[in-house]
């Protein structure tokens, strides 16, 4: 993923689609007001930005990179709940409430981000109401996201439940290219796994016939979207999500 510090940061418009970055593309002050905030701090792979439980109020915007954002289950497993990327935001339940991280989020590449106090964080939001209105929006967004998992985990095969994470991640994350569309964060099948609740083994064989199928293509660690509409179809989507 290239590196959104070089291109011009306060530029809302070079985020990708669904980030909140991408939000504030109508006010670009907003944008370039939030990425002088706080420090600059660089991530290596699998270090972790954010641990689940400890009491800290800052909150990271991420600048490139992709990182995971996992959460430990009663049984002890590890529950990979989402993926978030340059331009996205993380850490603001806490900078909210004050309470203990919701999550722990792990750096799946090299990561930079800006560090950003809480005080500075709400100042912001207080100053340009177009960025308290695009954290809104991404709050909106994340409720979707956990509403719609408990409503698959209750009521859809596991083939189904792959299919909509993966129109969850075009949507969000897309990277068109001659007609097929690259899921751009990297996932190995145990992390999609994670996020549909389902055995390994079993979203292998999902991914394997919609392979066959000619919907996507699997790669190491990357899917690409063959036919975005064969994969609607598999996820039992008729219309776009509003």
């Amino acid at each position: 993923m290239p590196d959104r510090c070089a291109q011009g940061t306060d530029s809302a418009e070079r985020w990708p689609h669904g980030t909140f970055l991408a939000e504030l593309a109508g006010s670009s002050e907003a944008a370039k007001t939030l990425l002088s905030l706080g420090t600059l701090r660089s991530y290596e792979p699998g270090e972790t930005l954010l641990t689940e439980g400890l009491y800290e109020t800052f909150v990271l915007l991420l600048l490139s990179g992709v990182t995971k954002v996992t959460a430990l289950m009663e049984d002890g497993d590890t529950a990979l709940l989402a993926v978030r990327i340059g331009g996205d935001l993380v850490g603001e339940f806490a900078a909210f409430d004050n309470r203990p991280r919701s999550a722990t989020v792990t750096a799946a590449g090299r990561v930079t981000a800006r560090r950003i106090g809480q005080r500075d964080f709400l100042g912001c939001l207080d100053r340009y109401p177009v960025a308290a209105l695009a954290v809104s929006r991404m709050l909106v967004r994340k409720n979707r996201w956990s509403v719609r998992r408990r409503g698959d985990f209750s009521g859809c095969p596991v083939a189904t439940r792959v299919a909509r994470v993966l129109v969850d991640l075009v949507e969000d994350y897309g990277q068109p290219s001659r007609g097929r569309v690259l899921i751009g964060p990297r996932l190995t099948q145990a992390e999609i796994a994670g996020l549909v609740g389902a055995r390994e083994r079993r979203v292998h064989h999902v991914l394997g016939a919609l392979a066959e199928q000619e919907i996507i293509q699997v790669g190491y660690s990357r899917i690409t979207v063959v036919s975005p509409a064969g994969l609607r179809q598999a996820a039992r989507l008729t219309e776009p999500d509003d």
